[in-house]
């Protein structure tokens, strides 16, 4: 990776320290520097960028058979791909999962949200639940775990929700 010293030709001004960009998908080679564009922000080469991290982990929830339950998930940082998985079953990648109609995954990547919906849940979805980010660049792999409990509904529970 190339580091400007002193001069760089990417800002014009002069540095007292090496500097890289951070998105370098963007970044070009000028005069022996990589430049990032103008968006772009830089920072010392001798900072770590930040690592993917939790801010909101999946809770354990118990659930009346057919209610809908939401396990959030939030990432802050977010380099790798997100996923979730049912009892170490991976369920994908998009919006729609595959072979579980009534579940879904709310992403909104822009805030790092990651949240499992789950319409109404049946005793099948009783299982071990995990969000999963995966690795990238030089953020290593980070895993929250919570258990879904499915109850069975109190008599005239539904008359009344």
């Amino acid at each position: 990776m190339g580091l400007c010293q002193e001069f760089s030709y990417c800002t014009g001004q002069h540095i007292s320290r090496p500097v890289q960009p951070i998105f370098l998908n963007r970044a070009t080679l000028v005069g022996g520097c990589w430049c990032a564009a103008l968006s772009d922000v830089t920072q010392p080469a001798d900072v770590e960028p930040a690592q993917q991290a939790f801010r909101i982990t999946p809770k354990d929830i118990e659930a009346v058979q057919g209610d809908e339950v939401v396990m959030r998930c939030e990432v802050e940082h977010l380099a790798g791909w997100v996923q979730w998985t049912k009892d170490g079953f991976a369920l994908g990648f998009g919006n729609e999962i595959v072979g579980f109609p009534r579940f879904s995954l709310n992403q909104n990547h822009s805030d790092g949200v990651y949240n499992l919906r789950i319409t109404n849940t049946s005793y099948d979805d009783a299982a071990q639940y995990q969000c999963q980010v995966g690795p990238a660049q030089h953020n290593l792999p980070i895993r929250a775990q919570a258990k879904l409990t499915v109850l069975a509904p109190p008599k005239g529970y539904h008359d009344q929700h």
